[in-house]
């Protein structure tokens, strides 16, 4: 059985992530931690074959490999959007897969991780780059900054009366937004607004990255609201 931490700041991907790890026979999920205390403590307790580490994590880097080598613990690096090159120090991981690799790559990944291989930059074929993402381009031009800023803060799972807070908005005002956002993008709810958004490179937008992914290299609220992101009516 390969068991396998998933340490990820970006709540969405590691609810799928966890979803598409838990539907296979022989990978077994150990934690899921937020802040470094926890990642440390839980590959100390459980001896993980694979730790899938967020970027939100690198500034604790040495910490983080010193005890995965004496754990002969794998690292799998996940790479974040509009990041093209590998790290200065990828040498510090076994693996590093963007997150636009698809489920069947994520696994078949950790399952080589596990037996001692590595991966480098997983990547399904024909994953549209940002200048030939006509779909994505399109939708791009019908939304004004303030959807992008929105969308951004769903991608992050924060709930309307949050995103209005941030926004200098009201809680009606979003939902309204909300409705219009996924008349343009033709989608039927927030996960599905936020894959769509990532799949078609949406963040590689200026506004969209600035409000959205940067926003998301924080650890701060971990636990933020993993129904809101599921919920598939506007809420």
């Amino acid at each position: 059985m390969i068991s396998v931490i998933l340490a990820d700041h970006e709540r969405i991907f590691r609810i799928g992530m966890a979803s598409a790890l838990a539907a296979e026979d022989d990978i077994r999920i150990v934690g899921q931690p937020s802040q470094l205390t926890q990642l440390i403590h839980g590959v100390d307790k459980f001896r993980p074959h694979v730790l899938v580490l967020s970027s939100a994590f690198l500034g604790s880097i040495d910490e983080i490999r010193e005890i995965c080598l004496g754990h002969r613990t794998a690292i799998m690096l996940l790479q974040d959007y509009g990041d093209a090159s590998l790290p200065r120090f990828s040498t510090d991981f076994q693996g590093v897969m963007r997150r636009s690799a698809d489920e069947a790559m994520l696994v078949e990944g950790i399952r080589q991780l596990a037996r001692g291989g590595r991966v480098i930059r997983l990547s399904p074929p024909g994953f549209p780059d940002h200048e030939h993402d006509k779909i994505g381009m399109r939708v791009r031009q019908r939304l004004t900054d303030h959807e992008l800023e929105i969308v951004g803060h769903v991608v992050q799972g924060y709930k309307n009366r949050e995103i209005a807070f941030r926004l200098g908005s009201t809680e009606p005002a979003v939902k309204n937004a909300l409705r219009k956002i996924f008349d343009k993008t033709g989608v039927y709810g927030r996960l599905e607004l936020a894959l769509f958004a990532v799949h078609h490179r949406t963040l590689a937008d200026g506004r969209y990255h600035r409000y959205g992914a940067t926003r998301g290299n924080s650890l701060a609220s971990p636990q933020r609201h993993i129904d809101a992101a599921r919920r598939p009516t506007i809420q």
